[in-house]
């Protein structure tokens, strides 16, 4: 683990320091905006069964957050040790720790993104040279030192999509958004805080079978549940 954890600060470090200035990005780390959400999460995790959880990119970072960057400066433990104090009990992220739970992934988690820097203003997503050009200086990287058995969970159907292309040798399970507008679509998976009998029938197929299966939760209809 010390390894793993060693591995992915550098790139973390790396990726705070990013002055590569994507179109329709934003990212002034002078000002407090930096490339972020990248953590490796195993405090109260076990050994094994980990994964790598993956969304497109971060949101706007608040007032505070960035107050707090600006004073740390671009440094990767700053995004780490904010993510600990102010982030990791989101609901975004606390619904997915009950969603790897449901699955059986209790080991570490690899939060992380497709992309690293929130979108510019009056842009709704990042475009796709950025896309492309962040997942190739940092994600690709990122994968290479988690385990290859650790299945890929893509947020949302844009992430799912983009994992299944760019890493055919890998298990992706994608899922609907935890939060927002999709929210109920991400509960119905996990009524009464259990999995879905029919979604974890597909997600036992998936993990079970040889690395390199596909799973979108989304198309999985559902009957109630009692």
């Amino acid at each position: 683990m010390e390894n793993l954890e060693a591995a992915i600060a550098k790139i973390g470090q790396q990726m705070v320091m990013c002055d590569h200035k994507c179109e329709g990005i934003s990212c002034d780390q002078s000002n407090g905006i930096s490339p972020r959400c990248l953590i490796l999460e195993f405090e109260g995790r076990s050994d094994g069964g980990g994964c790598a959880i993956v969304g497109i990119n971060p949101g706007h970072a608040s007032a505070t957050e960035i107050a707090y960057y600006k004073q740390k400066g671009a440094k990767y433990e700053a995004t780490v040790q904010y993510w600990k104090e102010k982030i990791r009990h989101h609901p975004y992220y606390e619904r997915l720790r009950k969603l790897t739970k449901a699955f059986g992934l209790n080991g570490p988690i690899l939060w992380t993104e497709l992309a690293k820097c929130e979108n510019a203003s009056g842009i709704k997503f990042p475009p796709l040279k950025a896309l492309r050009a962040c997942t190739g200086r940092f994600l690709t990287y990122e994968l290479t030192v988690v385990p290859p058995e650790w299945p890929l969970i893509g947020i949302g159907k844009e992430a799912y999509q983009a994992l299944a292309y760019r890493y055919p040798e890998r298990t992706v399970i994608g899922v609907p958004h935890p939060t927002g507008a999709y929210g109920d679509k991400f509960s119905c998976h996990l009524p009464g805080g259990r999995l879905h009998s029919e979604s974890n029938a597909a997600v036992c197929r998936a993990l079970s079978n040889s690395q390199g299966e596909l799973l979108w939760l989304g198309d999985i209809g559902h009957k109630v549940e009692v």
